[in-house]
């Protein structure tokens, strides 16, 4: 493999670590040794080419970890061409990856990620950037000059442009002579996003009225830009309704191109920020049920993510249910229940262990079995259940386990799921633990 496609794909996986487990740190530093490894190799030029990450003139595989997330942020921040130099230093390449994933001020051209890469005062990796008010940018197979950012005495990180600041306007197709059908959605992405105009539904509505691939990712630039402020503004439904309104749209569309514009729309939408509130509106919306439920089905383990955060937060029964069963129906979020299985808090281990149970994870089977050790009963005896429902063959073993346990309850439960198991080997090891129990309901 080329020196350049493996320097891409580490770096790729380091940004893409710093988005999504920013606690990761030992994944981080193997990630930063490796891109500072191959770097030794040769410079390394990172570009923008029809909506696709292109290294050394060549388009990079998209299935590879995070090559997809380092498109979006490069084209959030308006980053026309990176460039990292043979040898670039493990600061320079840390920096560079923590200002991509820092979260793109919209509109602002790439002044932020500009701000940060110049304050580093990094000498091995140069940012070009599609400037506001700048023209389209090169054809395809042009010569694009690269901007070396001077160095400087590092300072302290520039505050982002306040929310309400009116982003600068960018050239119209008309003002460059060029029909609107022409302009290609690449620089329709670079350019300043536009002032969202009219309601929701309005702008939807627009979206729906072309096919146009300069059109629609314009619109769906402005989409983003009213979500995201949306829910700064409390918004909740308006943030649900336009995320439902991209997720459905993608669903249907068949034209590569547009199917590209949307999922890069997508992945902007796809934060916290963003799928926390559509999360908070199931038990509130019960009408929005479904739209949510897509929403958060299209985000994976993201979704799950915003949806463990407000079940554990859920003060009623009846919205612990909600949150649970849709947990349960978007069929994600193993990993970060079986995190939640150390919780110092009980109940959020029990609510961790019961939802494993109905997903029935076997990958959740050892650490379920080591929660048979927890010092509550009631953690012990969702574990069991879990268990039971899991019913691998490890999983059984834990349930032999628990017949044995101090608590009649944790016994019960144990003795319930082995009898589901209905062979031999289940009835003896019941019949066993029958005659050593003491407690009268356990045996019944």
């Amino acid at each position: 493999m080329d020196y350049s496609v493996t320097f891409a794909r580490h770096f790729s996986r380091l940004v893409w670590l710093l988005l999504n487990q920013p606690g990761s740190i030992d994944e981080q530093k193997a990630a930063l040794r490796a891109v500072v490894t191959v770097s030794r190799e040769g410079h390394v030029t990172l570009s923008i080419v029809d909506w696709r990450l292109v290294v050394n003139g060549a388009p990079l595989p998209e299935a590879l970890t995070g090559v997809q997330d380092l498109t979006a942020q490069l084209i959030g921040h308006a980053v026309r061409e990176m460039t990292a130099a043979k040898g670039a230093t493990a600061a320079d390449l840390l920096g560079a990856a923590r200002a991509l994933a820092a979260e793109p001020v919209p509109g602002d051209g790439g002044a932020a990620l500009r701000a940060q890469i110049g304050a580093l005062g990094a000498k091995t990796i140069h940012v070009e950037v599609q400037p506001l008010g700048a023209p389209v940018s090169p054809p395809r197979h042009a010569s694009v000059p690269t901007a070396i950012a001077a160095p400087k005495r590092p300072s302290p990180r520039p505050a982002a442009a306040p929310a309400a600041a009116a982003p600068s306007a960018a050239p119209s197709p008309g003002d460059l002579g060029i029909q609107t059908e022409e302009v290609s959605g690449s620089y329709l992405v670079f350019a300043a996003v536009q002032q969202p105009k009219g309601s929701p539904q309005e702008l939807v509505a627009r979206l729906d009225a072309t096919r146009s691939v300069a059109a629609v990712s314009r619109t769906l630039d402005e989409l983003v830009t009213m979500a995201e402020t949306a829910a700064r503004d409390n918004k909740v439904d308006t943030v649900a309704t336009l995320f439902h309104a991209a997720v459905s749209r993608e669903e249907r569309v068949a034209d590569a191109e547009l199917k590209r514009a949307y999922n890069m729309a997508l992945r902007r939408l796809t934060k916290p920020t963003l799928l926390r509130p559509v999360a908070s509106l199931l038990p509130r919306r019960r009408d929005k049920a479904d739209e949510c439920i897509a929403v958060l089905t299209r985000a994976g383990e993201d979704g799950a993510d915003a949806l463990i955060e407000q079940l554990t937060q859920a003060q009623s029964l009846g919205d612990r249910r909600i949150f649970f069963d849709a947990l349960v129906s978007l069929k994600a979020g193993v990993a970060a229940l079986i995190h939640m299985l150390g919780d110092a808090r009980w109940y959020v281990a029990r609510n961790a262990a019961d939802l494993l149970g109905e997903m029935q994870a076997p990958e959740a089977e050892a650490p379920l079995t080591e929660m048979l050790k927890h010092d509550d009963d009631r953690v012990r005896r969702a574990a069991a259940n879990a268990l039971a429902k899991i019913g691998t063959p490890k999983a059984v073993q834990g349930l032999h386990v628990a017949l044995k346990d101090s608590s009649p309850d944790v016994r019960k439960q144990a003795a319930s799921g082995l009898a589901l198991r209905k062979g031999q080997k289940s009835a003896n090891t019941l019949s066993r633990a029958l005659d050593d129990e003491a407690d009268a309901e356990v045996q019944l």
